[in-house]
């Protein structure tokens, strides 16, 4: 049974994600790349679909953000306003196909042109609905992006008519559980992880196996979409050796999961290690189902409310250490 809340939304979504190869730096490239994913997933009857991290622009430092400088011209010169040409183009494409999207891109601050983002777009039917900016920023030897890009401080979820969603980022999602489960604390069904993750031993299987975890602990659906390039050097494993002209030594393995009721949490739809689109229907009825037994949601702010409290007053005093 679905729990009055959420009546008056659609009982199935088909969900989608894109295993995307991005040419850097080029963001009228791949634009058109997202444009016609886009046209090929409405054709599919997909209803949410989720790109990868940085689709937009494609992953990666540059020489000056490796050499830690306070100003990159890369980087700015890709960055965009939300809304901007770049989420205004989407918006329109999303509306004309009926399709809500969520991809990654370099966002500018509106109020301080200075300050860029790792930002995901969510757009729709009804326009561009915000973004959701990356909290947690890998640092030198290993990546830039916490040279380059300032951390978000929200984390919003964004109405559909199949229910709130919420979106994501890689390392925000594999290894920090805590923003996934407020946004499922905050009403989101569907959490969209949009993610640049790289290859390496086992990585399929983690993928996968987190993918589901965070499905099945939040009784929510999950969408991880994940870049996908190159061949594997052993150069690319050492710190700070991706290369600059493409895009990195990306994954793939885009994956959809959720609980099975009356099993736990099981992949839906994985994808392999090229560019393609994956999909899966889903229903809402089923997910609830577990509610029915587990209505965790409630018992967070209702039997379980002192806990809550509890649990919020120790993270609070580990915010400077233990």
């Amino acid at each position: 049974m679905i729990p009055e809340r959420y009546a008056p939304y659609e009982k199935f979504v088909t969900l989608g994600a894109v295993n995307f190869t991005c040419e850097p730096g080029n963001k009228s490239a791949n634009l058109e790349k997202i444009e016609a994913s886009m046209r090929e997933a409405a054709a599919q009857g997909i209803n949410i679909l989720a790109f990868p991290e940085e689709a937009l622009t494609g992953c990666g430092g540059c020489t000056a953000c490796r050499e830690g400088a306070e100003h990159c011209d890369y980087h700015s010169d890709l960055a965009e306003t939300v809304p901007g040409p770049s989420t205004e183009r989407i918006a329109s494409l999303a509306r004309e196909l009926d399709l809500y999207v969520a991809f990654g891109m370099v966002e500018r601050d509106a109020e301080d042109p200075s300050v860029l983002y790792n930002a995901s777009a969510f757009v729709g039917p009804d326009g561009i609905q915000g973004t959701y900016r990356k909290i947690h920023l890998g640092m030198l030897p290993w990546v830039t992006e916490g040279v380059t890009f300032e951390p978000g401080r929200s984390i919003p979820i964004f109405e559909t008519r199949f229910g709130p969603v919420g979106v994501i980022i890689c390392y925000d999602f594999w290894f920090n559980p805590e923003p996934t489960r407020i946004l499922a604390l905050k009403g989101a069904r569907i959490i969209l992880n949009t993610c640049a993750s790289f290859d390496g031993p086992d990585k399929r299987d983690n993928m996968v196996a987190v993918t589901c975890t965070r499905a099945q602990e939040n009784c929510v659906y999950t969408v991880s979409a994940n870049q996908v390039a190159g061949s594997i050097h052993p150069e690319s494993y050492a710190a700070g050796a991706v290369e600059e002209k493409r895009s990195g030594n990306f994954a793939g393995n885009s994956v959809i999961a959720g609980p099975d009721f009356p099993s736990f949490a099981r992949p839906y739809a994985i994808a392999g290690a090229t560019e393609q689109i994956i999909s899966a229907t889903v229903s809402f009825e089923k997910l609830h189902r577990w509610e029915s037994i587990f209505p965790w949601r409630d018992w967070r702010a209702s039997r379980l409310s002192e806990t809550s409290e509890m649990i919020a007053d120790e993270f609070k005093k580990l915010v400077h250490g233990p």
